[in-house]
Order: structure tokens, then C-alpha cells, then sequence
């Protein structure tokens, strides 16, 4: 591999509680300097109050700059954008990552999933990023397609790199306390998102009241709560589910793998997904899968999660009765599957985009 030194926007890393956005850049920080020990890494941030918690989930000596208070960039061959804050820097093949674009697709115009501003916004920032961009990395095919059906951009400048779950050493695993939370070991369906409108929790507490299953299991939902919370804790109200259904809030990497493992089944009927991690780290710990079928959900699955139309709410209902009759051979073949995915391939594959682009200017 050839010496580069590299840019990378990380202000996703100055979440306290990191999501999707935020392992990705971690993932592929941590890794790129794994397998390539001439890498130079340097990370611009944008929340500098905040910039501890770039240390915290990447230990590793790593230049950074704030805007202008610091700027370590004299000589760097990739800038990737992982983000909507553009890294422009002169001289440097500029490489950006889209994850999705659900909010223009004709699936997700229902109320509540974003706002007109929002659309806006995104709209032009990836307009005027792609402008720039030398390269686009797409985290999957369903992801490529809307690039080329909303942006007029080169095919052969987009690159179709994976995900992968994420992944704890075993010593780090803590394993959860099911009574702290009034729940028994397979007696609950779980999600984990975004607990919002967008992830299609309303559908999913129709269903879980309709296939009955409410009697003998819970519902868990784990996730930060986002837009349209209060719609959802009124629809349990609503639904009369207020004593099966638990909202966990935020639950760490080190718990999560325990949650998944002493569920009944992962329920992740999304409108819309880009890639869909939580898919992946459910079939690793041999959990059966229930996603929706549209959106990059079903090529992440790999044909190995029940499939529903997730603006079914009968679908959805057998499918959570699919999901208990599952057997366990098909559970060990979806684990094996998932087992496929890492980042330390997500970081090889980045490498070689780096290097590909890099050569072509």
C-alpha cells in the first residue's frame, strides 16, 4: 500500500452516545491504521467543546484541528467527508460517504418522518459536495441507485463499500439485568434505533397488538427517542400497551449484544434503511430477524430476516409470529452470513478507493 496521509471530517465522533454515523468513522479510523501503518490521519472537528469524546472513542494519536485554530492539513492526498461539513482541502482527492437518501423517496412522504426545511438542506449540501467530490462512497447498492436516480454524478466514481456490525471483545460484554427492566430472557421482541417516525414504530405497536403476541411477550424499543416521540407514548396509551411495551432509552455497546441474545426476535420493519447495522449485529448473535422490505434492508439481510412491506400492518403481525417458528439452523446460517462483514475489510476497501482516486487525477 502506498503512503498517504489522510483527512477525514469526524465531528460525528463528538457524540457522547455514538450511532451509525459515528461507529463508521470510528470503525474506519481504527482500521485504516491497522492495516496500513503509513497512514497519516487527521480529523477536523466542528463541535470544540465536545472534541473530548473524539479521544474517548478513538484511543489513538491523531491530529485535529477547529476550523481555523488549528490546521495540521499541510500536505494531505484523501479528504473524506463523512458528513455534511465539506472538507475541502486543495490539492487532495476529495472523497465523500452518502449513507442515504430516504428522505426523497416516494416511500418516506408521510407526516412526521421529516421536515421540508430538513429536505432542503440535505438536498443542496450533498448538491454542492457532489460538485467537489472525486469519489463517492455508498455504504450499499440501494444507496448507489439513489445517488444516480437524485444526482446527476458519474457511475464509475461511486463505490459500493459495506458496513459491518459492530464488534465487542467478549471481556467487554456486560450482560444486561432483564429484572431491572421487568423483562424474562425470551420474552420479548426487540428494536433498537432511533426510537422516532421514521423507523416505523407505529405500524410495529399496531402489529405486536394485532398478532396477540402482547399476552406472553413484551415489545422493547432501545434507542434514543427522536421525532415524533410523543405520538409514539401516545399510541401505546392509545393501544393499551402502556404494560407491554418498554422504552429503554440508550443502551451501550457492552449491554446490547445481551439484549439482542436474550430476545425473542429482532422487529426492524423500517420505512427505510441505508444500510441497516442493527440487521447484522441481531443475526451475530443468533437472533432471528424481521426487517422491512424495501431500502437497503433486504440486501444487508441477504435473504436471511422475514421480510414484510413495512406499511403493513397485517405483514408485519404474521411476521412477528414467523419469527418464534424460525428454526435453528437457518438462525446458524444467517449468523455465518453475518459473520462475513468487518470493518477491517470496510478499511481495505476504502483504502483501495483511496488509492484508485488518488491515481486517476
Amino acid at each position: 500500500m502506498q503512503e498517504i496521509s489522510i483527512g477525514v471530517e469526524a465531528t460525528g465522533l463528538m457524540n457522547a452516545n455514538p450511532t451509525g454515523i459515528s461507529f463508521y468513522i470510528k470503525n474506519l479510523l481504527l482500521n485504516l491504521m491497522d492495516i496500513n501503518g503509513h497512514v497519516n490521519l487527521y480529523c477536523k472537528i466542528s463541535r470544540y467543546k465536545n472534541r473530548h469524546n473524539l479521544l474517548k472513542h478513538v484511543n489513538a494519536k491523531i491530529n485535529w484541528h477547529y476550523n481555523h485554530l488549528y490546521n495540521p492539513f499541510k500536505k494531505v492526498d484523501i479528504a473524506h467527508t463523512t458528513d455534511s461539513a465539506f472538507l475541502n482541502l486543495r490539492g487532495a482527492a476529495k472523497i465523500y460517504t452518502i449513507y442515504d437518501l430516504a428522505v426523497f423517496r416516494e416511500e418516506t412522504q408521510i407526516p412526521d418522518y421529516t421536515s421540508e426545511r430538513h429536505k432542503r438542506i440535505i438536498g443542496k449540501k450533498t448538491k454542492e459536495i457532489l460538485k467537489n467530490a472525486d469519489g463517492v462512497i455508498a455504504i450499499s447498492t440501494a444507496t448507489k441507485n439513489d445517488i444516480l436516480r437524485f444526482y446527476d454524478f458519474p457511475e464509475d466514481k461511486i463505490r459500493v463499500i459495506p458496513l459491518a456490525p459492530n464488534q465487542i471483545e467478549d471481556s467487554a460484554k456486560k450482560v444486561i439485568d432483564l429484572k431491572c427492566h421487568q423483562l424474562e430472557k425470551n420474552g420479548y421482541f426487540l428494536f433498537v434505533g432511533q426510537i422516532s417516525i421514521r423507523k416505523n414504530i407505529i405500524n410495529l405497536l399496531k402489529a405486536f397488538l394485532l398478532s396477540g403476541l402482547h399476552s406472553d411477550y413484551k415489545l422493547v424499543l432501545a434507542g434514543m427517542e427522536g421525532r415524533g416521540i410523543e405520538i409514539i407514548k401516545e399510541a401505546v396509551l392509545e393501544l393499551g400497551l402502556n404494560e407491554r411495551v418498554e422504552l429503554l432509552n440508550y443502551i451501550p455497546d457492552e449491554s446490547l449484544s445481551s439484549l439482542y441474545e436474550k430476545s425473542a426476535g429482532f422487529v426492524f420493519p423500517t420505512f427505510y434503511e441505508g444500510f441497516g447495522i442493527p440487521i447484522l449485529e441481531a443475526m451475530m448473535n443468533r437472533t432471528p430477524v424481521l426487517t422491512g422490505n424495501i431500502g437497503a434492508s433486504p440486501e444487508t439481510a441477504g435473504g436471511f430476516a422475514v421480510e414484510v412491506s413495512p406499511f403493513s400492518v397485517d405483514e408485519i403481525s404474521e411476521g412477528l409470529k414467523n419469527l418464534l417458528t424460525i428454526p435453528n439452523d437457518k438462525i446458524e446460517n444467517a449468523f455465518n452470513y453475518a459473520a462475513k462483514f468487518n470493518w477491517k475489510i470496510n478499511a481495505i476497501e476504502t483504502q483501495k478507493f483511496y488509492e484508485e482516486t488518488l491515481n486517476s487525477l
